[in-house]
């Protein structure tokens, strides 16, 4: 009738020292009618806690999702982006090589694109 589930806790801390924004992401204020939004955290809640804590490889793209992840919530810019290129059919590898590459791009085009103000 009732199902057990068993977390290990140190693996969850190990995950969770590696997402300095977790809480802000988790607790953002995502607007009511938002689902890709709500999608996308639970898609990122569910990516960081199945990956091994042990792992060096798997931490290293926790850091990097939390990250884009934080862009996401903050930055308008890179949201609409985002929302361009995530389809939640395709696999986890695939779509976590899209926001890492998507974020690569965008972040160059930022530090790159500098808008210059003339005063008259």
């Amino acid at each position: 009738m009732f199902e057990t589930l068993t977390i290990d806790v140190t693996n969850v801390k190990k995950i969770l020292d590696c997402c300095p924004y977790y809480d802000d992401i988790i607790n953002s204020d995502i607007v009511y009618e938002d689902d890709f939004s709500v999608d996308l955290i639970d898609w990122y809640r569910d990516l960081i806690f199945s990956c091994d804590g042990d792992n060096n490889d798997d931490i290293k793209v926790v850091r990097d999702i939390d990250r884009c992840m934080y862009l996401y919530i903050n930055d308008n810019k890179y949201r609409k982006g985002i929302r361009k290129i995530i389809n939640f059919n395709l696999d986890n590898y695939k779509i976590v090589n899209k926001i890492l590459d998507f974020t690569d791009k965008y972040e160059i085009n930022e530090i790159l694109n500098i808008t210059t103000e003339k005063w008259l």
